[in-house]
């Protein structure tokens, strides 16, 4: 961590025990009393998993108030869940037999037709569901065979067919009246009623949401959460967070920053977690926008902006560098080094394109006189500015001309959506463990033609196209990853995006809390169990 960084962070760590002098005079560590308490930088959206595409909010759907057909194990190995079993007939099909003892938050069971209802509402095009596009793109229907017997038939063959089942089933029986266009406004997400180890209980936009154990929940899936009620604080500010974290204001904050975190680790009172994570950062070009259409260009601006740097000074070394949406962790993650960064390969390439600083104003022209000048989105997380300012400053010692639009971060992601934008700093969360899912999502020309769909640089090219259709059919792990390196390196050479790195996930806990562990699956894939003391 540079010097400068670290100043900051004690600056900061030194305003929350300032901070904390006042709040310890109030009741504010005794206010949490057998309630956990946990701190969040942003708001949730609505619980729905037909039409969530929130990170955070997916995590809670899937650990606390819902019941996925599957889990993960801490080798990312599928395992039944309200599923209990499942039997795979050849590469065509899977037929699951649900639990009978896991019941809506009403009362009502959960059985086989809310799981077809739920898939059924994903796959229409209304919905405009992330489901279908991240998990049930080779899953052709589903039907109920009894109920609790599923049987879901596949239209291709293809590896890791379980891992398209990680997701919650919704209740049939309260959303079946919702048209499908307005299921993503249903009063339903924002008060659900759920079928996890715990219930809801109230929800204040931007403020807090508030959960309460289900003791009803099976023992064979772990049985009532240990704590009695759960409040998740929104607190956008990092270094408030700090201060509650510090104070006992929160028992966690699920998102320390990279500048906090040798304090987090020097206090005797707080435990620094930091483990890989599911976030890959890029820059997406427009595609479909001058100057982006030119590989050139594209292979040229990743050339110039230095993400070893970045992952340095603003990372703290806490991340990786990126050149794929396939995590570097993953058995099947292929061997590619990202472009160097090589201003002059950079300048080289701007000149092919016919882009040169004629006027010696410094910044680049085209023959037609147009400056090398195009706006860079962002959102106002303060390390995602910070990393905006610095590609900014990089992409201008080679002659273009970066502004920055900085903004709300649903704002920025509306935006996005709606492909209205020259470039964009974004992230991805990995849906699940599937190799295929996000590299399909981003890059496949089919989605580049559907409004809404995750390929925001509209990026079409059909050898990609052949790869990833490839890429996920094999067994083998050898020739799965022999043909993503083959995608890799087309991404290498076209770069749609310019991969940045995959962020290191950093999360604070206090002394007074027990069993916090977190891992790739999630920070609060553990929440049932974690204690306050």
């Amino acid at each position: 961590m540079s010097r400068h960084h670290r100043r900051i962070g004690t600056v900061a760590l030194s305003a929350a025990l300032a901070a904390g002098v006042i709040a310890c005079g109030a009741d504010a560590p005794s206010a949490a009393g057998r309630a956990l308490v946990v701190g969040v930088r942003s708001d949730f959206s609505g619980f729905n998993s037909i039409t969530n595409s929130s990170q955070y909010t997916d995590e809670l759907i899937k650990y606390a108030l819902f019941t996925p057909l599957v889990q993960y194990d801490e080798q990312l190995r599928v395992r039944p869940w309200l599923a209990e079993s499942w039997r795979l007939e050849g590469d065509t099909a899977v037929v699951f037999t649900l639990r009978g003892d896991v019941a809506w938050h009403d009362g009502e069971p959960v059985d086989a037709g809310d799981v077809v209802f739920t898939f059924e509402r994903a796959k229409d095009p209304e919905a405009a569901s992330l489901l279908a596009e991240a998990y049930l793109t080779r899953v052709a229907r589903a039907e109920a065979v009894d109920a609790r017997t599923v049987r879901f038939v596949f239209d291709r063959p293809h590896a890791q067919a379980l891992e398209d089942f990680w997701w919650a089933p919704m209740p049939e029986h309260l959303l079946a009246d919702v048209p499908v266009a307005e299921l993503r406004n249903a009063p339903f997400n924002r008060a659900p009623v759920g079928s996890g180890p715990f219930r809801f209980a109230e929800w204040r936009a931007a403020e807090r949401l508030v959960l309460e154990r289900n003791d009803a929940f099976p023992e064979a899936l772990g049985g009532p959460p240990e704590a009695a009620r759960v409040v998740i604080r929104v607190i956008p500010e990092a270094a408030t967070r700090l201060t509650e974290l510090v104070t006992g204001g929160i028992h966690a904050d699920i998102d320390i920053a990279p500048d906090q975190a040798d304090d987090v680790a020097g206090s005797e009172d707080l435990r620094l977690l930091s483990f890989p994570g599911r976030t890959v950062y890029f820059v997406a070009w427009n595609n479909r926008r001058e100057p982006f259409t030119d590989p050139r260009v594209r292979r040229a601006l990743t050339h110039a902006i230095d993400r070893d740097e970045i992952i340095a000074a603003l990372l703290g070394g806490f991340g990786a560098p990126a050149t794929s949406p396939i995590p570097p962790w993953s058995p099947l993650s292929p061997e590619v080094e990202p472009l160097p960064h090589d201003t002059e390969a950079a300048e080289r390439l701007l000149l092919e394109a016919g882009w040169e600083d004629g006027d010696g104003d410094g910044v680049r022209e085209n023959g037609a006189g147009d400056p090398l000048r195009f706006t860079l989105l962002s959102s106002d997380r303060a390390l995602n500015r910070a990393v905006v300012e610095v590609v900014q400053a990089h992409l201008r010692e080679v002659g273009v001309d970066v502004r920055l639009q900085v903004t709300e971060f649903q704002t920025m992601l509306a935006q996005f959506r709606a492909r209205d934008y020259d470039a964009a700093f974004a992230n991805w969360v990995l849906d699940n463990f599937q190799v295929g899912s996000a590299p399909f999502a981003l890059f496949d020309s089919e989605q580049a033609g559907i409004p809404g769909s995750a390929n925001r640089t509209s990026f079409s090219n059909a050898t990609a196209d052949s790869l990833l259709d490839a890429g996920r059919a094999p067994s083998d792990p050898d020739l799965a990853r022999s043909t993503w390196g083959e995608f890799v390196r087309l991404l290498k050479r076209e770069q749609p995006a310019t991969f940045m790195f995959w962020l290191d996930e950093l999360a604070g806990v206090g002394s007074d809390v027990a069993g916090v562990d977190m891992d790739p699956r999630g920070e609060f894939r553990g929440l049932a169990g974690w204690a306050p003391r």
